[in-house]
Parts: C-alpha cells; sequence; structure tokens
C-alpha cells in the first residue's frame, strides 16, 4: 500500500455521495478488507480508517468502494510488487501457465550476477528482456490484483487500480482504472528493478530480511559470499565480517 492511502481515504471517506469516479460512480461506501477471510467492514466514522491501514501482502485490494476492491497507487514513481524472491519464482511460473521456465529463471539469473559483477551500468532492467508483452501483463495482473508468491490466491482480490497524488487530492486529481486500462497507460514505465540488502548490516529489519532470504534454499542463485557494495547506515559491530553476504531481490518499479 503506497504511503497516501490513509489521505485517500480520508478523502474519500469524506466525500460519500458527494462525488462520482470512474468505474465506481457515486461513492456510497467505503470498506476495509476484513482479516484472515473475504469481505470487508464498512467504514462510517474517520476514527475507524485506521483499519485500512495494512501490510499483509496477500490483500490486493487496499479497500472496498462500493463493494469493488481497489489498489491503491501513488501518482508517479511507485513500486508495483515488492521484494520479489528467486525461491518463489519456479512455483509462480507454473501457477501462470509460463513455459520454458527454466530458461526463463536462466535469463534473471545472469542479468542478477551481472548486476553484482558490476557488468551493468542500471540496475533497473527493461521487462522486455525477461518476458514477452503477454507473460508480462499475466505476472503483474496477478502480483497486483490477484495473489502472491507463496500464497497464492488473495482473499481480497483487487478488481481496479485508484491512483492520488501525495497530498491535496481532489476529485480532479483521481483515477480510477481497470487492470488492462492502468497497464496500457504505463506499459512503456514498467521496469525490473535489482534490488540489494546484506547480512550483516546495522539496519536490523535490513539484516533480518536478509537473513531469511538466505535460509530458503530457492533463492542461492541470488545469494553471494563476496560482499558488493555497502549500506548507507554501515555494519554491525558484533556480526562477523567474513559472514557477511549481498543479497538480492526484483522489485516491479514503475518509473514517473
Amino acid at each position: 500500500m503506497p504511503g497516501n492511502e490513509l489521505v485517500i481515504c480520508e478523502f474519500l471517506l469524506g466525500n460519500i455521495k458527494k462525488v462520482k469516479l470512474k468505474h465506481t460512480g457515486e461513492i456510497k461506501t467505503i470498506g476495509a478488507p476484513s482479516s484472515n477471510q473475504s469481505g470487508f467492514t464498512t467504514i462510517t466514522r474517520f476514527e475507524e480508517i485506521d483499519m485500512i491501514s495494512s501490510e499483509d501482502a496477500k490483500k490486493k485490494a487496499d479497500i472496498y468502494i462500493n463493494s469493488k476492491g481497489v489498489s491503491l497507487k501513488q501518482t508517479g514513481s511507485s513500486f508495483s510488487y515488492n521484494r520479489l524472491q528467486r525461491a518463489n519464482l519456479y512455483k509462480l511460473y507454473s501457477l501462470l501457465g509460463f513455459s520454458d521456465i527454466d530458461k526463463k529463471l536462466l535469463q534473471i539469473d545472469t542479468e542478477v550476477k551481472k548486476f553484482h559483477e558490476g557488468l551493468l551500468d542500471k540496475r533497473n532492467r527493461p521487462w522486455q528482456d525477461f518476458f514477452s508483452e503477454d507473460g508480462f501483463k499475466t505476472l503483474l495482473e496477478f502480483l497486483m490484483m490477484k495473489g502472491s508468491p507463496g500464497k497464492g490466491l488473495s482473499s481480497n482480490p483487487a478488481s481496479l487500480i485508484l491512483e492520488a497524488p501525495a497530498n491535496n487530492i481532489s476529485v480532479d486529481n483521481i483515477s480510477v482504472y481497470t487492470f488492462d486500462e492502468y497497464f496500457e497507460k504505463y506499459m512503456p514505465k514498467f521496469k525490473i528493478a535489482i534490488r540489494r540488502q546484506w547480512v550483516g548490516q546495522s539496519s536490523k529489519s535490513e539484516h533480518g530480511r536478509a537473513s531469511g532470504l538466505v535460509k530458503k534454499p530457492g533463492n542461492a542463485p541470488w545469494v553471494f559470499d563476496n560482499v558488493i557494495g555497502e549500506p548507507s547506515t554501515g555494519w554491525r559491530s558484533d556480526f562477523p565480517s567474513e559472514e557477511r553476504k549481498t543479497v538480492y531481490f526484483l522489485m516491479i518499479e514503475k518509473e514517473s
């Protein structure tokens, strides 16, 4: 969910039966996805908006507008999917019906290795290097609207995407799309973003995430014993330098 989700929700809740949006019509109800099950809880008071804020990756609908699941995105550069792990790709590609899966994985493995070795000048790679248009569209629609790797189909899928700025939200700067409309508009701006973190970096949360990735055997092609780069916050003083590792994952980014 983007950083402006609560601002969006406050605007929508404050404009019940006052404004109309494309694909939803007049705003009549706002809902928060139910925990651990399908459906939603209707919100009627501003004090209830915190129910909407969630980091649950399995929920594809951030909110419900008139009973329709909606994914919220911030205008401009944004991440369409965060932290795609190598360990989940084979199962994900199989679920989506991709052919030549081993070949596709090797392409990505090679690109990650090249980046690690300093052979690429940019960490954001064209999606066309790895997928056909139909294949990338299928992947992105699943990740944005339908489900998550390792967790399967969402009990709270999204049928629409709402895009709005970080602040000063009005009916004039809100856009609502079907996935097909969103993909058609932003197709040239999507990139496969190679990102790294380190086992042993001073950030406790990032060190923990990196360590978690290393523990999964399926992530091994994107784990390197030699340290490339350096975390902006430095290294842990209580962690042996010889045990540091460089760990990679992918993001799908929509550039501005």
